[in-house]
């Protein structure tokens, strides 16, 4: 039978740990199975330490890892865990993350060492850590670090003539003949196993610890060589405070009035409503700079009058009271004659009909822009592609429809109420009233992403105001700006600012319900919990997207509104979900609870 690459790279990778760690003093590495090996029991004698169940820190000087080299491999990284308990900001609950240190290219002999050097806390990575609280404590410790300085390169040792044993007992036997040590080997492994699989959760540690305190390898460890030598002295007051305290002691705080925070969060209005708002109106600019002179030229054609749209085209502002051209001069009798058969009340009438319909082109492309962008910023807030595109639809589409209708009413007010004798105030105020229309339209689109009624009440106000003082100072702005182009700009980048920061601060007011996240990848953002299902999970189906936690299953709770009640149910998560310190199915939510999944703390509050 032809062997294939994977099959070939097994073979090479057990030659070479065969090669390397031969007599290596430190490392042990045992095949277990039968030939191609794809699994790997490797017991490490190096300084480490782990948490005792009271939240000391203490040492261990020998470590169990086992190495899966699953169907997949070497494509994707093994799989590796570890028996014996560690306190690292890679290791948790027997999951080593090697992603860091893992190419389809490293061999199996530098991930080997590569492991030991972590365990020695000669390496390890906080920006992405595997368990937060860990990689919290290391950086507040990080004077004690290494706790080993063992040099595990392979180069000391391959060229060894001596045969080095280091068993499971600690004890050196240098008669032992190889398939003894190797039967030893694995009957010690087996015991262990056995020992750390009918061992569950944190229960596991503190078991495992106990077993690892009554083998004789502790008692030993005074001689296994580490260049530091930490015992338990150095830690002697160094202690850490377990998640599930620190959740009662910040539950109980919030409810005391301790701690906790204010009703208005800044930073959400600036992430969800001001800087997506200004996208918005900056690209709505830009197109309706396109479309520019061609708009009521384009209009005029729609609208059946082709001649007219002849006279835009040439003079997109023309009036009667102006001095034309010859060309302009013609193209009107053209326009007069053919399209309305020489009645200049009926080309009057087609004209201002013209007006309002580009006015509510103009609004329809700004609002829609805006409506798009507010859109694709709540998807991207909460952490979901699936969702931006989503409410980027719906915040395009409302505020299509709505922006125009809007467009054409200011434009029909503005040339109703506005006469030769109208003041600079009074046309301010209908023009902010005439945008206002369009801020609504935003505001409702927005509201509708996901609908609660005090929600979109608040959205709708707080895009009508928005828009209206964007309105209102549109003609004071273009006075200060000599040219059309920027006052046009910095009126409609302030109008799209009002109306972001309008749905963002009343939205925020309009909250009933929210979860703030206190530790993980997102810590400071708060996401709220609306009326009816607010799905949490890694993936973007949901409404709270963890998608960075990697240990956060695809769909891992609920919150369900019951009548005046919050109610949050685990969806059957691996890990579970811990609120305030114990593990819940389904649990009555109260302001102040604090809600652990993965390596993510949120808070859940309400008014």
């Amino acid at each position: 039978m032809a062997m294939t690459a994977r099959m070939r790279r097994l073979t090479h990778d057990y030659q070479q740990i065969e090669r390397d760690f031969k007599n290596h003093k430190n490392i042990v590495v045992t095949p277990l199975g039968i030939e191609p090996y794809e699994k790997y029991h490797v017991t490490y004698y190096v300084n480490g330490i782990y948490l005792d169940d009271t939240g000391k820190v203490n040492v261990l000087n020998t470590h169990e890892v086992e190495i899966i080299l699953h169907a997949e491999y070497p494509t994707y990284k093994p799989i590796c865990k570890i028996f014996t308990p560690i306190w690292h900001p890679n290791f948790r609950e027997g999951q080593i993350c090697i992603g860091d240190i893992w190419g389809a290219g490293e061999s199996l002999t530098d991930i080997i060492i590569n492991i030991g050097d972590m365990i020695q806390y000669k390496s390890w990575n906080s920006s992405s850590p595997l368990s937060a609280d860990a990689a919290r404590w290391a950086l507040e410790n990080k004077s004690l670090f290494p706790v080993g300085n063992v040099n595990l390169n392979i180069s000391e040792y391959v060229n060894g003539s001596a045969d080095v044993d280091i068993t499971l007992d600690g004890e050196k036997n240098d008669n032992q003949s190889t398939v003894e040590k190797t039967q030893n080997n694995e009957n010690n492994i087996v015991s262990v196993m056995q020992q750390t699989q009918s061992l569950e959760t944190n229960e596991s540690l503190v078991a495992q610890q106990k077993y690892v305190n009554n083998t004789s390898i502790e008692k030993e460890q005074s001689q296994i060589g580490n260049d530091i030598d930490f015992s338990e002295s150095d830690f002697v007051g160094v202690t850490y405070v377990p998640s599930a305290q620190r959740m009662q002691q910040m539950s109980q705080q919030i409810r005391s009035g301790q701690a906790g925070g204010g009703q208005i969060n800044l930073k959400v209005v600036l992430e969800k409503g001001l800087a997506w708002g200004a996208i918005g109106a900056i690209v709505g600019f830009i197109f309706s700079e396109l479309l520019g002179q061609n708009c009521e030229s384009f209009v005029a054609n729609v609208l059946g009058h082709p001649f007219l749209s002849q006279v835009y085209k040439l003079a997109p502002n023309y009036d009667f009271s102006s001095t034309v051209s010859s060309g302009l001069e013609t193209a009107v009798s053209n326009a007069l004659e053919y399209d309305f058969h020489n009645s200049l009340e009926l080309m009057l009438d087609a004209m201002i009909q013209i007006t309002r319909v580009g006015t509510g082109v103009w609004s329809a492309l700004f609002a829609s822009m805006v409506g798009l962008f507010m859109g694709i910023g709540e998807g991207v807030y909460y952490g979901s592609k699936e969702n931006a595109k989503k409410y980027a639809l719906i915040g395009f589409a409302i505020s299509l429809v709505i922006g125009f209708i809007s467009g054409d009413i200011a434009q029909l007010m503005y040339s109703k109420l506005q006469s030769s004798s109208s003041g600079e105030l009074f046309r301010a105020l209908i023009r902010g009233l005439g945008w206002s229309i369009m801020g609504a339209g935003v505001g409702t689109a927005i509201g509708l992403i996901k609908f609660d009624v005090k929600r979109f009440a608040f959205c709708l106000i707080g895009g009508g105001w928005g828009a209206f003082i964007g309105g209102f100072m549109f003609d004071f702005i273009c006075k200060v700006f000599p040219s059309d182009v920027v006052s046009r700009l910095f009126g409609i980048l302030v109008t799209g600012l009002l109306i972001g920061i309008g749905v963002g601060l009343l939205e925020q007011f309009a909250k009933a319900a929210w979860l703030k996240v206190t530790r993980g990848e997102f810590e400071g953002k708060e996401f709220l919990v609306f009326n009816g299902l607010t799905s949490v999970g890694s993936t973007g189906k949901n409404s709270i997207v963890l998608f960075k936690d990697k240990l956060v299953a695809p769909h891992h709770f609920d919150i369900n509104l019951e009548g005046s009640k919050y109610v949050l149910i685990d969806c059957g998560s691996p890990m579970g979900t811990i609120v305030n310190g114990k593990r819940v199915d389904r649990v009555m939510l109260k302001n102040g609870d604090t809600i652990s999944i993965g390596n993510t703390m949120l808070l859940f509050n309400t008014k």
